[in-house]
């Protein structure tokens, strides 16, 4: 059975677990974030995601000093706009930790390297989120893996081959993973989302639950994912589309999160079992009402022989043969006088 055991819940197929991507959708500004958890937990999300880095370790001098300004841009270069983002450190950490525990979701982050995958274990963050970015990087993911903490993998940008490579080495030191189907394009587009990739990932790792980690600007990618057996979803979450910054414009408000956490649930029970039955309803409403039956068109005395010309088809359906049983009718012997319109069933045959 597929399963990702989290802190105090085992996820399987049936489960739907919602991740609202806060990521620097917060501004660099501590109460929007926690604002941000607080919104997330009351539209129903099951854990909300930040972002990890120390940005001189992860980026180049060359990258960090690269002039960035432009209408998105928080610093004159690359550099000094990841610093406005990016300076939440212990004491921010733990503070939204202890609000998402206040408000019954789980707080998760993806570290970007080693120093920063360090700080989000000491602070006990218990969920790890490796982003497309490091899908290459197998030594950073083995060493994130060590940690024996359930991870989530999105594969943005990623091969087949790139894949299966992780995989292969993370496995044998921590089984308790899943991947997310991800495109690396900001926004998606809906032709570029090729959703039937959840299948392979179901198909080829039987093990582990497959997931979405969606850039669309809407919702519908989401639930058809589900349709399709994911049962992880990570959407990006902002309180306004119209705030300065890469990711809001893709992102979901309070009231689309809220839909979302609501109808994913819903899809399951929409799908039912697969097999085609008659729901016990339908036999006293619609299908009865508008059904046809056999009924006699005048009347007819005990031992008359019935003909073509003596029945008609009508609704409602009624209790005794049905329109595909007529062949069964014709030739049958009246038992008793019968009045026009009876309904003719069995009883009244021989």
């Amino acid at each position: 059975m597929r399963k990702l055991e989290l802190a105090g819940r085992t996820l399987t197929d049936d489960d739907v677990f919602v991740v609202a991507e806060i990521g620097a959708n917060h501004m660099g500004d501590p109460d929007i974030c926690e604002q941000m958890i607080v919104e997330a937990a009351k539209c129903g999300a099951d854990a909300v995601k930040l972002q990890k880095r120390n940005n001189r370790e992860m980026f180049t001098k060359g990258a960090l000093e690269k002039p960035y300004q432009n209408e998105l841009s928080y610093g004159a270069t690359y550099g000094e706009h990841r610093e406005y983002l990016d300076w939440f450190g212990d004491m921010e950490y733990r503070h939204f930790k202890n609000v998402a525990d206040k408000h019954g979701v789980l707080l998760f982050a993806t570290p970007f390297e080693q120093d920063s995958a360090l700080f989000l274990d000491k602070i006990g963050i218990g969920l790890f989120k490796i982003a497309s970015c490091d899908v290459k990087n197998v030594p950073f993911v083995r060493f994130v893996a060590s940690f024996c903490k359930p991870m989530l993998i999105s594969t943005g940008g990623a091969s087949v081959d790139d894949i299966e490579r992780l995989y292969n080495a993370i496995y044998p030191v921590n089984p308790n993973f899943a991947f997310l189907h991800c495109v690396s394009l900001y926004p998606n587009t809906d032709d570029c989302l090729n959703l039937n990739v959840l299948r392979w990932f179901l198909d080829e790792y039987p093990e582990h639950l497959a997931g979405f980690s969606s850039h669309h600007a809407g919702i519908l990618p989401l639930m058809v994912a589900r349709t399709l057996g994911a049962s992880i979803f990570e959407v990006h979450f902002t309180l306004n589309r119209g705030w300065r910054g890469t990711d809001h414009g893709f992102s979901v408000e309070p009231r689309g999160l809220e839909t979302l956490c609501t109808d994913l649930k819903r899809v399951s029970v929409m799908m039912g079992n697969g097999y085609k039955f008659v729901h016990p309803d339908e036999t006293t409403g619609f299908v009865s009402k508008m059904g046809k039956g056999i009924y006699l068109n005048k009347p007819l005395p005990a031992g008359h022989i019935i003909r073509e010309i003596d029945i008609c088809i009508k609704s409602p359906s009624g209790d005794g043969f049905q329109p595909y049983e007529v062949g069964e009718v014709v030739g049958g012997t009246l038992v008793a006088d019968c009045a026009t319109g009876i309904n003719l069933g069995r009883e009244w045959l021989k």
